[in-house]
């Protein structure tokens, strides 16, 4: 089985700015969140941990281990590109359009929705025969889970992935 977990709380998840793949540490009650994740998890034999680079999901994917689990780095999870948009409130930009598929927005520095979609599911098909047969705990972001949610799901019909969206450290399993 696959579980998918989104890192613990930052103090840009409070101020509702975008940080992407600006490399925001968690703050304390993100780290309570992990550790509370960790209970949760606690009885669940995973044969390994995946995590994105960026330092809030592989501090969350460490506490979650207990340094028991292996825990591999894996780019292709790392948050989507935001790139012109990060470090902004969230409205002060397009969500709506951002998150289109049906638009696939092409845009100066941000990753399009193609462009994480194709990574994402790169990534989702070559672990898809190890997370068919043994749990794999994925440690990332809320613009990679809607991707890893379309994998399963399909493309919502509104078209709007972030239909899909997890509050931090929430679990969701495939």
């Amino acid at each position: 089985m696959l579980y998918v977990i989104r890192h613990g709380e930052t103090d840009w998840n409070l101020k509702n700015k975008i940080q992407g793949r600006v490399d925001v540490p968690l703050n304390d009650y993100g780290i309570q969140e992990a550790n509370m994740s960790k209970v949760l998890l606690y009885q669940t034999n995973f044969y390994k941990i995946i995590s994105s680079p960026l330092i809030r999901a592989r501090k969350t994917a460490e506490i979650i281990s207990h340094h028991d689990i292996p825990i591999e780095i894996d780019s292709r999870i790392i948050e989507r590109d935001f790139g012109e948009f990060e470090g902004l409130n969230k409205e002060e930009f397009d969500s709506a359009s951002f998150w289109d598929y049906s638009l696939n927005n092409r845009y100066v520095k941000a990753e399009s929705i193609q462009q994480l979609l194709n990574r994402v599911y790169n990534f989702l098909d070559e672990y898809k025969e190890v997370y068919e047969k043994k749990d794999v705990l994925v440690v990332t972001h809320s613009g990679v889970i809607p991707a890893i949610c379309c994998y399963f799901k399909g493309i919502p019909k509104n078209n709007n992935i972030f239909t899909y969206h997890f509050k931090t450290c929430e679990i969701i399993k495939f």
